[in-house]
Protein backbone atom coordinates (compact mmCIF):
# COMPACT_ATOMS: atom_id res chain seq x y z
CA UNK A 1 0.00 0.00 0.00
CA UNK A 2 1.28 3.20 -1.32
CA UNK A 3 0.52 6.01 1.51
CA UNK A 4 0.49 9.95 1.61
CA UNK A 5 -0.19 12.70 4.16
CA UNK A 6 -1.11 16.25 3.50
CA UNK A 7 -3.27 18.78 4.04
CA UNK A 8 -4.63 22.09 1.82
CA UNK A 9 -3.76 24.93 3.33
CA UNK A 10 -0.97 25.51 0.55
CA UNK A 11 -2.13 24.79 -3.00
CA UNK A 12 1.48 25.90 -4.48
CA UNK A 13 3.40 22.97 -1.56
CA UNK A 14 0.26 20.34 -2.01
CA UNK A 15 1.08 20.03 -6.02
CA UNK A 16 4.96 19.88 -5.07
CA UNK A 17 4.40 17.40 -2.75
CA UNK A 18 2.68 15.24 -5.26
CA UNK A 19 4.88 15.80 -8.21
CA UNK A 20 7.75 14.86 -5.89
CA UNK A 21 6.19 11.57 -5.22
CA UNK A 22 4.16 10.66 -8.28
CA UNK A 23 5.95 12.83 -11.55
CA UNK A 24 9.04 14.43 -10.44
CA UNK A 25 9.65 15.20 -14.07
CA UNK A 26 6.64 15.99 -15.23
CA UNK A 27 6.05 19.95 -15.96
CA UNK A 28 2.14 19.83 -17.44
CA UNK A 29 -0.82 20.93 -14.85
CA UNK A 30 -1.31 17.23 -14.87
CA UNK A 31 0.57 14.82 -11.97
CA UNK A 32 0.60 11.74 -13.69
CA UNK A 33 0.90 8.23 -11.39
CA UNK A 34 3.60 5.79 -12.16
CA UNK A 35 2.42 2.71 -13.45
CA UNK A 36 2.56 0.64 -10.51
CA UNK A 37 0.30 3.00 -8.29
CA UNK A 38 -1.98 4.17 -11.11
CA UNK A 39 -3.47 5.29 -14.03
CA UNK A 40 -3.91 8.79 -14.60
CA UNK A 41 -3.25 12.09 -13.23
CA UNK A 42 -3.97 14.76 -10.67
CA UNK A 43 -4.53 18.41 -11.03
CA UNK A 44 -4.27 21.67 -9.07
CA UNK A 45 -5.52 25.52 -9.93
CA UNK A 46 -5.69 28.39 -8.50
CA UNK A 47 -9.61 29.66 -9.04
CA UNK A 48 -7.75 32.99 -7.11
CA UNK A 49 -5.05 33.15 -4.12
CA UNK A 50 -7.71 32.09 -1.74
CA UNK A 51 -10.04 29.96 -3.64
CA UNK A 52 -8.57 25.93 -5.30
CA UNK A 53 -9.18 23.42 -7.92
CA UNK A 54 -8.05 19.86 -7.64
CA UNK A 55 -8.86 17.38 -9.75
CA UNK A 56 -8.20 13.17 -9.22
CA UNK A 57 -9.28 11.48 -12.76
CA UNK A 58 -7.05 8.31 -12.19
CA UNK A 59 -7.53 4.25 -11.48
CA UNK A 60 -5.68 2.92 -8.84
CA UNK A 61 -3.16 0.08 -9.81
CA UNK A 62 -2.55 -0.71 -5.97
CA UNK A 63 -4.05 0.41 -2.58
CA UNK A 64 -3.71 3.84 -1.72
CA UNK A 65 -4.10 5.68 1.45
CA UNK A 66 -4.34 9.35 1.81
CA UNK A 67 -4.69 11.07 4.85
CA UNK A 68 -5.55 14.29 5.04
CA UNK A 69 -4.45 16.76 7.98
CA UNK A 70 -6.62 18.79 9.57
CA UNK A 71 -5.82 22.38 9.63
CA UNK A 72 -6.28 25.27 12.19
CA UNK A 73 -8.53 27.73 9.71
CA UNK A 74 -11.63 26.94 9.30
CA UNK A 75 -11.74 26.52 5.29
CA UNK A 76 -14.44 24.53 3.36
CA UNK A 77 -13.89 21.56 1.17
CA UNK A 78 -16.61 20.85 -1.20
CA UNK A 79 -15.99 17.63 -2.76
CA UNK A 80 -17.92 16.49 -5.85
CA UNK A 81 -17.67 13.04 -6.99
CA UNK A 82 -18.90 10.45 -9.27
CA UNK A 83 -17.41 7.32 -7.48
CA UNK A 84 -18.70 6.34 -4.21
CA UNK A 85 -17.16 5.88 -0.49
CA UNK A 86 -18.44 4.24 2.40
CA UNK A 87 -17.85 7.35 5.76
CA UNK A 88 -17.44 6.56 9.38
CA UNK A 89 -16.97 9.47 11.40
CA UNK A 90 -14.76 9.52 14.35
CA UNK A 91 -14.66 12.86 16.61
CA UNK A 92 -11.17 13.84 15.04
CA UNK A 93 -11.68 12.93 11.29
CA UNK A 94 -13.77 11.06 9.10
CA UNK A 95 -12.78 7.05 7.60
CA UNK A 96 -13.37 7.16 4.19
CA UNK A 97 -13.00 3.73 2.11
CA UNK A 98 -13.78 3.49 -1.30
CA UNK A 99 -16.84 1.09 -1.96
CA UNK A 100 -18.78 -0.37 -5.47
CA UNK A 101 -21.82 0.81 -4.63
CA UNK A 102 -23.46 2.64 -7.55
CA UNK A 103 -23.57 6.40 -7.49
CA UNK A 104 -24.65 8.95 -10.03
CA UNK A 105 -22.48 11.27 -8.41
CA UNK A 106 -22.67 13.20 -5.13
CA UNK A 107 -21.09 16.03 -3.25
CA UNK A 108 -20.30 16.57 0.32
CA UNK A 109 -19.14 19.39 2.12
CA UNK A 110 -16.31 19.59 4.92
CA UNK A 111 -14.37 21.83 7.31
CA UNK A 112 -10.93 21.81 6.99
CA UNK A 113 -10.32 21.17 10.76
CA UNK A 114 -11.28 17.80 10.40
CA UNK A 115 -9.04 15.57 8.82
CA UNK A 116 -9.99 12.58 6.59
CA UNK A 117 -8.14 9.41 6.07
CA UNK A 118 -9.09 7.84 2.55
CA UNK A 119 -8.27 3.71 1.84
CA UNK A 120 -8.31 4.05 -2.21
CA UNK A 121 -8.58 0.03 -3.45
CA UNK A 122 -6.46 -1.58 -6.56
CA UNK A 123 -8.81 -1.16 -9.44
CA UNK A 124 -10.72 1.53 -8.06
CA UNK A 125 -11.81 4.31 -10.73
CA UNK A 126 -11.66 8.11 -8.84
CA UNK A 127 -12.80 10.66 -10.64
CA UNK A 128 -13.75 13.62 -8.49
CA UNK A 129 -12.94 17.45 -8.23
CA UNK A 130 -12.65 19.66 -4.86
CA UNK A 131 -12.89 23.33 -4.45
CA UNK A 132 -11.25 24.54 -1.35
CA UNK A 133 -12.77 28.01 0.13
CA UNK A 134 -9.88 29.09 2.26
CA UNK A 135 -11.39 31.17 5.77
CA UNK A 136 -9.50 34.51 4.22
CA UNK A 137 -12.00 34.23 1.54
CA UNK A 138 -15.36 33.11 3.13
CA UNK A 139 -14.81 34.97 6.81
CA UNK A 140 -15.40 38.68 5.64
CA UNK A 141 -18.46 38.02 3.95
CA UNK A 142 -19.75 35.89 7.06
CA UNK A 143 -18.83 38.92 9.19
CA UNK A 144 -21.45 41.14 7.20
CA UNK A 145 -23.78 37.93 6.51
CA UNK A 146 -24.27 36.05 9.85
CA UNK A 147 -27.18 33.89 8.33
CA UNK A 148 -24.87 32.71 5.56
CA UNK A 149 -22.85 31.80 7.53
CA UNK A 150 -25.36 30.05 10.05
CA UNK A 151 -26.63 28.20 7.01
CA UNK A 152 -23.19 26.82 5.74
CA UNK A 153 -21.92 25.03 9.19
CA UNK A 154 -25.68 23.60 9.37
CA UNK A 155 -24.79 22.80 5.45
CA UNK A 156 -21.58 21.06 6.34
CA UNK A 157 -22.91 19.14 10.04
CA UNK A 158 -25.92 17.94 7.72
CA UNK A 159 -23.69 16.76 4.92
CA UNK A 160 -21.59 14.66 7.37
CA UNK A 161 -24.57 12.99 8.87
CA UNK A 162 -26.19 12.45 5.34
CA UNK A 163 -23.40 12.24 3.22
CA UNK A 164 -24.31 9.96 0.80
CA UNK A 165 -27.35 11.45 0.14
CA UNK A 166 -26.74 14.53 -1.76
CA UNK A 167 -26.32 14.02 -5.28
CA UNK A 168 -25.56 16.14 -8.08
CA UNK A 169 -27.89 18.64 -9.90
CA UNK A 170 -28.29 18.49 -13.39
CA UNK A 171 -25.90 21.87 -13.76
CA UNK A 172 -23.44 20.30 -11.45
CA UNK A 173 -23.20 17.40 -13.06
CA UNK A 174 -22.18 18.56 -16.47
CA UNK A 175 -19.75 20.95 -15.23
CA UNK A 176 -17.79 18.12 -13.29
CA UNK A 177 -18.00 16.22 -16.39
CA UNK A 178 -16.71 19.12 -18.45
CA UNK A 179 -13.79 19.51 -15.70
CA UNK A 180 -12.86 15.91 -15.16
CA UNK A 181 -13.88 14.14 -18.43
CA UNK A 182 -13.12 17.16 -21.21
CA UNK A 183 -13.41 16.72 -24.58
CA UNK A 184 -10.42 15.68 -26.66
CA UNK A 185 -11.18 18.20 -28.91
CA UNK A 186 -11.19 21.59 -26.79
CA UNK A 187 -8.39 23.06 -25.87
CA UNK A 188 -7.60 22.16 -22.27
CA UNK A 189 -5.97 25.29 -20.56
CA UNK A 190 -5.64 26.85 -17.43
CA UNK A 191 -8.59 29.20 -18.02
CA UNK A 192 -11.09 26.19 -19.18
CA UNK A 193 -10.88 24.86 -16.16
CA UNK A 194 -11.01 27.85 -14.08
CA UNK A 195 -13.94 29.19 -15.65
CA UNK A 196 -15.45 25.94 -15.06
CA UNK A 197 -14.37 25.37 -11.31
CA UNK A 198 -15.89 28.98 -10.90
CA UNK A 199 -19.28 27.84 -12.24
CA UNK A 200 -19.21 24.80 -10.54
CA UNK A 201 -19.03 26.59 -6.90
CA UNK A 202 -21.88 29.21 -8.03
CA UNK A 203 -24.09 26.33 -7.53
CA UNK A 204 -22.92 25.03 -4.61
CA UNK A 205 -23.97 29.01 -2.98
CA UNK A 206 -27.16 29.07 -5.17
CA UNK A 207 -27.72 25.64 -3.38
CA UNK A 208 -26.88 27.39 -0.01
CA UNK A 209 -28.99 30.32 -0.43
CA UNK A 210 -32.16 27.92 -1.74
CA UNK A 211 -32.05 25.95 1.61
CA UNK A 212 -35.14 26.87 3.62
CA UNK A 213 -34.94 23.74 6.07
CA UNK A 214 -32.49 21.83 7.81
CA UNK A 215 -33.26 18.78 5.85
CA UNK A 216 -34.67 19.51 2.16
CA UNK A 217 -31.04 18.78 0.38
CA UNK A 218 -31.22 15.53 1.79
CA UNK A 219 -34.41 14.33 1.42
CA UNK A 220 -33.32 11.87 -1.87
CA UNK A 221 -34.21 9.20 -1.51
CA UNK A 222 -31.02 7.36 -3.08
CA UNK A 223 -31.91 3.86 -4.94
CA UNK A 224 -34.56 6.04 -7.36
CA UNK A 225 -32.31 8.50 -8.35
CA UNK A 226 -30.01 5.04 -9.56
CA UNK A 227 -33.45 3.97 -11.27
CA UNK A 228 -33.38 6.79 -12.93
CA UNK A 229 -29.90 7.09 -14.53
CA UNK A 230 -30.38 3.33 -15.39
CA UNK A 231 -33.38 4.37 -17.16
CA UNK A 232 -31.46 7.53 -19.25
CA UNK A 233 -28.72 4.93 -20.10
CA UNK A 234 -31.36 2.63 -21.25
CA UNK A 235 -32.54 5.55 -22.98
CA UNK A 236 -29.22 6.42 -24.39
CA UNK A 237 -28.33 3.18 -25.50
CA UNK A 238 -31.64 2.50 -27.73
CA UNK A 239 -31.49 5.12 -29.95
CA UNK A 240 -31.98 3.26 -32.86
CA UNK A 241 -35.29 1.87 -31.26
CA UNK A 242 -38.68 3.74 -30.85
CA UNK A 243 -39.83 5.78 -27.54
CA UNK A 244 -41.68 3.16 -25.83
CA UNK A 245 -43.36 5.73 -23.56
CA UNK A 246 -43.35 7.27 -19.92
CA UNK A 247 -45.61 4.51 -18.66
CA UNK A 248 -43.10 1.88 -19.25
CA UNK A 249 -39.80 3.74 -17.98
CA UNK A 250 -41.66 4.63 -14.79
CA UNK A 251 -42.16 0.70 -14.56
CA UNK A 252 -38.24 -0.04 -15.50
CA UNK A 253 -37.61 2.28 -12.96
CA UNK A 254 -40.22 0.89 -10.06
CA UNK A 255 -42.19 4.30 -9.96
CA UNK A 256 -45.08 5.88 -10.31
CA UNK A 257 -45.28 7.56 -13.58
CA UNK A 258 -45.96 11.08 -11.53
CA UNK A 259 -42.88 10.58 -9.49
CA UNK A 260 -40.48 9.09 -12.43
CA UNK A 261 -41.71 11.97 -14.73
CA UNK A 262 -40.76 14.91 -12.01
CA UNK A 263 -37.47 13.42 -10.54
CA UNK A 264 -36.65 12.40 -14.24
CA UNK A 265 -37.18 16.34 -15.50
CA UNK A 266 -35.18 17.41 -11.61
CA UNK A 267 -32.24 15.52 -12.22
CA UNK A 268 -31.53 15.31 -16.53
CA UNK A 269 -34.00 18.95 -16.73
CA UNK A 270 -35.70 17.56 -19.75
CA UNK A 271 -38.48 15.61 -20.13
CA UNK A 272 -38.01 11.47 -20.60
CA UNK A 273 -39.15 12.44 -24.49
CA UNK A 274 -36.94 15.34 -24.87
CA UNK A 275 -33.82 13.51 -23.72
CA UNK A 276 -34.58 10.72 -26.10
CA UNK A 277 -34.77 13.02 -28.78
CA UNK A 278 -31.93 15.15 -27.86
CA UNK A 279 -29.50 11.75 -27.65
CA UNK A 280 -31.31 10.26 -31.38
CA UNK A 281 -30.02 14.22 -32.45
CA UNK A 282 -26.55 13.79 -31.03
CA UNK A 283 -26.34 10.34 -32.70
CA UNK A 284 -27.88 11.44 -36.23
CA UNK A 285 -25.41 13.55 -36.03
CA UNK A 286 -22.29 11.23 -35.62
CA UNK A 287 -23.70 9.39 -38.63
CA UNK A 288 -24.12 12.09 -40.49
CA UNK A 289 -21.32 14.49 -39.73
CA UNK A 290 -18.88 11.25 -38.67
CA UNK A 291 -19.96 8.35 -40.83
CA UNK A 292 -20.97 10.64 -43.95
CA UNK A 293 -24.43 8.60 -44.34
CA UNK A 294 -27.32 10.02 -45.99
CA UNK A 295 -29.90 11.77 -44.25
CA UNK A 296 -32.19 9.18 -45.71
CA UNK A 297 -30.16 6.31 -43.98
CA UNK A 298 -30.07 8.19 -40.81
CA UNK A 299 -33.68 8.61 -40.66
CA UNK A 300 -34.42 5.13 -41.76
CA UNK A 301 -32.15 4.08 -38.88
CA UNK A 302 -33.51 6.21 -36.49
CA UNK A 303 -36.96 5.96 -37.43
CA UNK A 304 -37.61 9.65 -38.52
CA UNK A 305 -41.09 10.23 -40.56
CA UNK A 306 -40.82 13.60 -41.53
CA UNK A 307 -37.82 15.08 -43.44
CA UNK A 308 -38.61 18.91 -42.30
CA UNK A 309 -39.14 18.07 -39.12
CA UNK A 310 -36.06 16.75 -38.68
CA UNK A 311 -34.20 19.06 -40.41
CA UNK A 312 -35.54 21.98 -38.66
CA UNK A 313 -34.60 20.12 -34.98
CA UNK A 314 -31.13 19.35 -36.30
CA UNK A 315 -31.07 22.49 -36.75
CA UNK A 316 -32.34 23.86 -33.26
CA UNK A 317 -29.78 21.71 -31.91
CA UNK A 318 -27.01 22.48 -33.59
CA UNK A 319 -27.16 25.68 -35.53
CA UNK A 320 -26.86 24.15 -38.62
CA UNK A 321 -28.56 22.23 -41.46
CA UNK A 322 -27.86 18.25 -42.51
CA UNK A 323 -25.97 18.26 -45.39
CA UNK A 324 -28.89 17.07 -47.86
CA UNK A 325 -26.28 16.64 -50.84
CA UNK A 326 -24.80 13.83 -49.27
Amino acid sequence: MYKYSFDFSDIDKLRAYFRSELDPDGIGDRIYFPPEIGEGYLSYYKISPEVYLLLNNYRANTDIEYYRQPIEEKDIILHFRKYALDHELEKDQIISTYSDSYTPGNMRCMDARRGEQVFITKGAEVKSTMIVLKSSYTQPYFMKNNDMAAKVDRYIRYSHQHINKFYLSYKQSKLFDQIVQPEVNRVENYLYFISRGIRLLETFWKDVLRWETESNPFNINSSQVGNIYKVSNYLEGNVKEPFIGVDQLAAMAHMSRTNFFNMFKEIHNQTPLEFFNNKRLEFSYNMIIGDRMSIREVMDTLHYSNSSKFRKAFFNKFNMYPDINI
